[in-house]
């Protein structure tokens, strides 16, 4: 689990400029994501779901 990395940079990016056009789908965007993760899609990280949500405050 890694708190910083170019994951987590790239969660905040694509939140953040998903977020500029539709904050609402930004979140359906980074929960999905972590779902399919969970499901075994990859590696669910609550660390992602921050980056996200970072991502898409700065972009309100």
């Amino acid at each position: 689990m890694d708190i910083v990395g170019s994951d987590k940079f790239l969660h905040f990016v694509i939140s953040y400029l998903i977020a500029l056009f539709d904050p609402a789908l930004a979140v359906l965007a980074g929960v999905g994501k972590e779902v399919y993760d969970f499901f075994g899609g990859g590696t669910a990280d609550i660390y992602d779901l921050v980056a996200d949500g970072l991502g898409i405050l700065l972009a309100l």
